[in-house]
């Protein structure tokens, strides 16, 4: 279900049109309904079955996987009022991390990184509508980094249940960047290997493990970056959705956030260096190649002046005629040939 930004040409503002690389997964919705004593939990929940506790006493999380189904999130919207372009939002998979007002809405878009079994970097969108003592999250398939803050839920640990959605918002977004250390390091430990690698190995293997830590910086860093930016402007934007309380902790996300942008920096520096490295040691030992070549070739110089002058064809050359000729300049040859070795090795050119 891959769709480009210009298939929506000429269609209405709110149009809801999946975007992106959307998989052709059934919508499936989960609720969780919570206080600091009880929880109720469902599973396979029909938009019109969905039932949200009372704001004021409870926080309910309405967990939505799978984006496939326009009617449901758009039942969804209708039931819980919200905007026709934050829905529209929802399906453009390809938004860069943000967050938006709506009314008596925050809307939270962030990207989800994870690698897949050969170490490719992959990234999910998931969207986050916060309430009044209510969290909406939209993503694109059901596998996601959020089953610990699920298991937080049900077994009760932490402080989770005993704070509000403002909170539980917080926590899914601080699972999410809490991710980001697992690839960021793990991108911080190839770049240091193949450091290693270059020091004492050549080849095409090494430059190609180059441009793909380098493709995998670049993904990383176009969704830590914004990711920075998003936690920054959440810690200051003026809404009532979120506590006092919780905004410490939202300066703590921030805090990670600005961390993990400037190792990015430090690895896109250091990932330059080993390029920058790897094509120093390309290039010396191209230089050591023409210097051994060079070399070879002055030492012939003479040598082949001496051939060009004994194949010339005249007649009256003394030498043509003398027993011990040809010993004799041979042993000239290899005498200039060892000479000039000598000096070579003793000047440090070999």
């Amino acid at each position: 279900m891959a769709k480009l930004r210009s298939e929506k040409a000429g269609l209405p503002p709110g149009s809801l049109v999946p975007i992106g690389d959307v998989p052709p997964q059934a919508t499936s919705i989960r609720t969780f309904v919570y206080d600091a004593d009880q929880l109720a939990e469902r599973h396979e929940v029909l938009p019109g079955e969905i039932q949200p506790g009372d704001p004021a006493k409870t926080v309910t999380w309405i967990d939505v996987a799978g984006l496939a189904d326009v009617n449901a999130l758009n039942a969804i919207g209708q039931r819980f009022g919200l905007h026709q372009l934050l829905l529209e939002d929802v399906l453009n998979t390809d938004h860069r991390p943000k967050i938006d007002e709506f009314q008596d809405q925050l809307f939270v878009v962030v990207k989800m990184l994870s690698t897949d079994a050969d170490g490719a970097v992959e990234n999910e969108q998931i969207s986050f509508v916060l309430a009044k003592g209510m969290v909406i999250s939209f993503q694109d398939a059901g596998g996601d980094v959020l089953d610990p803050v699920r298991e937080r839920i049900r077994n009760n640990t932490g402080r989770l249940r005993k704070k509000g959605a403002d909170f539980l918002l917080y926590s899914l977004l601080d699972v999410i960047v809490d991710h980001y250390f697992s690839i960021v390091e793990g991108l911080g430990e190839g770049i240091e290997d193949l450091e290693e690698r270059v020091a004492v190995a050549r080849g095409a293997q090494v430059l190609a493990d180059l441009q793909d830590l380098r493709r995998k910086l670049i993904l990383v860093s176009r969704q830590v970056t914004p990711a920075r930016e998003l936690a920054g402007r959440m810690n200051i934007i003026p809404s009532e959705l979120i506590d006092k309380s919780t905004r410490r902790y939202i300066n703590d996300l921030q805090d990670h956030t600005v961390y993990l942008a400037e190792s990015i920096t430090t690895f896109r520096d250091q990932l330059a260096n080993v390029e920058s490295t790897y094509h120093a040691g390309l290039n010396m030992r191209m230089n050591q190649v023409m210097r051994l070549l060079t070399v070879i070739s002055t030492i012939f110089i003479p040598l082949t002046f001496i051939v060009g002058i004994y194949g010339m064809n005249f007649r009256n050359m003394p030498e043509l005629e003398w027993q011990y000729g040809y010993y004799t300049i041979m042993a000239i040859m290899l005498l200039i040939s060892l000479g000039m070795l000598w000096l070579f090795r003793r000047k440090g050119w070999l």
